[in-house]
């Protein structure tokens, strides 16, 4: 019944959404508009000029709108009264005018409106009409992508040149060092981190406008975005008829890797349709060393053991997608969007472990891995805008559903007491998951420049995971119930969320409060054992932005959020590294409550000095844990009593010269955490991170980029990662009157990325030194004709029950 109960809700919030403006507060509405036609210097129309339409006595809003193609404009149910008049276009003087607005409707037509240029001081306003690199706002930094940061790179490498984002070689995305959950146009992707990673290296940047960084979610989102949020925006054409374009890329480490697909949108007045299609290969290697010894306390495990993992990785992603708007009325746009992607992964490899006791090889393992994975997700998204003022309505409703095949054939050869033993298994592994989501957020602009939001999200789950072991006799497999189980789950959220923000002349604000019940429950087949939790949490938020001159500015934020376990780190299933490393979840995580507050100096827009402090109670940490043979480690996560970090960030974002662009980070943070057992103060080590990435216009087609990162030595939680640096290189072309652009680079340049670190547990100590083919050669070329893609819009209230089902490679 729960499954349903969201739905209820959510018909009675419809019911309310549709009542509430025939009890809005009312005033004396006559059946008239005001009209005209805005005009350049030499008569030509000017679309996309802002018409304003404010009260005369406190310069309240009272209508806005845009001019059309041929310059003409329309407001509508304007009252009777005098207001002032404003219009509004890069490049043109402001007109104003005040106006009176009577009951016959004639009388408010006001013609043809000519706008003056800004011929007086034209360079001035092109200078302070461009937007700025970095726009430090109160719940967000906003990036304005320029040519010269944009040129022909892919978005996944621009990304990794922006301040406060690192790309990891596991295709994971992170904010100031957290998981984050990435939007593109305000809607979350439905992709997996690797198919997430094979869209963003297709997509070129030219056509993104800007990159929101969001580490302090309002309400509004889900309580879950504990990391914060990365939304990628696009530019976007008004014009009708098909444009597209096409992208292809090829590289080099030590194996190929390519790219490549189309997007193409034909627009009319009635509808907007969009086709898509992404591919990306890559191979690569990946080379483990662990080294697991105990821990130091005597008498739990003697000796330890030495591995060495080599493998060879494959994945294909292919993602195609449709989505249609229906333009049902001037107000209201009916848009639908299915996505199906398909990802094939391969893995072949070989590994060894040596006793350290008897000096001698205990075995090796050989393991073949393939994996499909079918992502399929379809949404309706409904926008009514109920009046001019902004007052609107959103409704969507989600279906999404994740199928993961994995069969592995695994050759394991034991060396023991001068006998050869040699056993060969098949391991098959599967799960799926359907996502039912609804979600509700209603838009209501108030007097003085305040705006309030208020909607709901319900959502039900339900997991399937089997894993079952075969020995392999010959050409027979014989189950083996060691290793073989079921594992159901089943999940529902709902939440209600009210959001309040007020620009006044120096202080801007924003306050709001989300509720959000979970109830969940889960079964292991083999065990017999249940699970089940249920709580109600409450997330208030709370951001001011106070200007103290035109130069300075002073922002101060504070939010509660949640962390959830993701089904893979809550289903207790064993999956296998190798012979003798094993991960498995745990059923019994409780979620993550975690407490941020930052405080912002920004000066000129360009130099930001920001100091964070965050406790997260109940934080996740992963410890091994090692059999009473100690020839076999299993590595779980659990709950710890808190997590404490405190980070200082400046960064320094700043155009030089007309020729040179500079970007520069310094990132200083600790992290201290406390067990559950011991009660002990874990205090870790202050890390210092840097970057700077740095532009260079050489011609007006041509530039350079060089990016160095500095990652210090560092401590999170029981893990301790030593020190690394990384440089990166790379030349772009424009051709074809811009419309082309080619461009080469360099990752790595020096091969000096590694990732080394040790994992302190309970009872076992391990060392991990991990090597990725980070070093690669890329070309990149991208076309474009008919103009810039349009977007689809795409319903998100499936995003957190997507990012939390995702899965990470062994």
């Amino acid at each position: 019944m729960k499954k349903f109960a969201g739905y209820t809700s959510f018909l009675v919030l419809l019911l309310f959404f549709d009542f509430l403006p025939r009890f809005s507060i009312a005033q004396e509405m006559v059946d008239t508009h005001v009209s005209g036609v805005i005009l350049d210097e030499k008569q030509q129309p000017l679309p996309f000029a802002a018409i304003i339409l404010k009260a005369l006595h406190d310069s309240t809003v009272i209508k806005t709108a845009l001019s059309e193609i041929d310059g003409k404009f329309t407001l509508l149910n304007v009252p009777t009264g005098v207001f002032m008049l404003e219009i509004t276009m890069l490049g043109y003087e402001t007109y104003r005018k005040e106006i009176e607005s009577v009951a016959v409707a004639r009388a408010n037509e006001l013609g043809d409106i000519q706008l003056k240029p800004a011929t007086k001081n034209l360079s001035a306003v092109i200078i302070t009409g461009q937007k700025p690199f970095i726009e430090q706002r109160a719940d967000k930094i906003v990036i304005n992508l320029n040519d010269q940061l944009a040129g022909g790179s892919s978005l996944m490498e621009v990304m990794d040149r922006l301040p406060g984002i690192q790309v990891n070689p596991d295709n994971m995305v992170y904010l100031n060092g957290r998981n984050v959950r990435i939007y593109i146009d305000g809607k979350p992707t439905p992709l997996s981190a690797d198919a997430l990673a094979g869209l963003l290296r297709g997509m070129s940047a030219t056509s993104i406008e800007r990159v929101e960084l969001i580490a302090r979610p309002s309400s509004k989102y889900d309580a879950s975005a504990s990391g914060g949020i990365i939304n990628i925006v696009r530019k976007r054409g008004s014009r009708e008829g098909l444009r597209g374009n096409a992208y292809g890329g090829g590289g080099f480490g030590r194996y190929a890797k390519y790219s490549g697909g189309f997007n193409l949108n034909f627009k009319t007045g009635k509808y907007n349709l969009l086709l898509n299609t992404d591919y990306n290969f890559n191979k690569y290697f990946v080379d483990n060393y662990i080294l697991a010894t105990p821990a130091g306390e005597p008498g739990i495990i003697s000796g330890g053991t030495e591995s060495l993992i080599k493998s060879v990785r494959q994945m294909n992603n292919i993602t195609p997608s449709i989505g249609l708007d229906l333009y049902l009325t001037k107000k209201t746009t009916l848009s639908f969007a299915v996505t199906n992607a398909l990802q094939l992964f391969k893995k072949n490899a070989f590994s060894e472990m040596m006793n350290l006791d008897e000096k001698s090889l205990a075995s090796n393992f050989d393991n073949r891995v393939k994996t499909k994975m079918n992502n399929f997700s379809s949404g309706l998204h409904l926008l009514h805008q109920m009046d001019t003022l902004g007052k609107e309505l959103t409704v969507d409703l989600d279906y999404y559903r994740n199928v993961n095949y994995s069969d592995q054939h695994n050759t394991e050869r034991v060396f023991s007491q001068g006998r050869d033993e040699l056993r060969r298994t098949f391991f098959d592994q599967n799960n799926a998951f359907d996502v039912y989501s609804a979600k509700a957020d209603l838009t209501i602009p108030l007097k003085h420049k305040a705006q309030m939001e208020s909607g709901f999200k319900s959502s039900y789950v339900e997991t399937y995971n089997r894993n079952v072991l075969y020995d392999i006799n010959g050409s027979k497999l014989i189950p083996n119930d060691s290793q073989s189980d079921l594992y159901r789950y089943s999940e529902s959220i709902h939440a209600l969320y009210t959001t309040f923000h007020q620009e006044l002349k120096k202080l801007s604000y924003q306050l709001g409060l989300r509720v959000e019940g979970t109830w969940n429950s889960g079964r292991q087949l083999q065990s017999s054992q249940r699970f089940s939790q249920n709580y109600i949490q409450l997330f208030p938020t709370v951001f001011f932005d106070y200007k103290v001159t035109e130069k300075h500015s002073f922002i101060v934020s504070f939010d509660k959020k949640t962390n959830r376990p993701t089904y893979e780190n809550m289903n207790p299933l064993l999956r296998i590294v190798n012979a003798n490393n094993f991960v498995q979840g745990n059923p019994n995580l409780r979620p993550v409550s975690s407490y941020n507050g930052s405080a912002t100096l920004a000066y000129r827009n360009a130099l930001f000095v920001t100091a964070n402090f965050g406790i997260d109670f109940r934080d996740f940490t992963y410890f091994a844990f090692q059999n009473e043979r100690g020839d076999s480690t299993v590595t779980r996560p659990v709950n710890n009593r808190y997590t404490q970090t405190v980070s200082l960030i400046t960064a320094y974002n700043r155009q030089i010269k007309p020729w040179w662009y500079t970007s520069t980070n310094i990132n200083l943070r600790k992290l201290s955490y406390q067990l559950v057992d011991d009660h002990v103060n874990i205090t870790g080590i202050t890390t210092f991170n840097f970057d700077t990435y740095n532009s260079f216009s050489l011609t007006k087609q041509l530039s350079w980029l060089i990016l160095f990162r500095y990652r210090g030595k560092s401590q999170e939680r029981n893990i301790k990662t030593d020190a690394y640096f990384t440089l990166t290189s790379g030349l772009r072309q424009s051709l074809l009157k811009k419309r082309a652009t080619v461009s080469l680079n360099v990752t790595d340049i020096f091969n000096t990325f590694k990732n080394r670190y040790l994992q302190q547990s309970l009872a076992l100590r391990q060392v991990w030194e991990n090597r990725y083919e980070t070093t690669t050669v890329r070309l990149n070329f991208t076309y474009n004709f008919g103009g810039q893609i349009n977007k689809i819009k795409k319903s998100d209230s499936a995003a957190d029950e997507r990012r939390r089902s995702d899965t990470k490679e062994n």
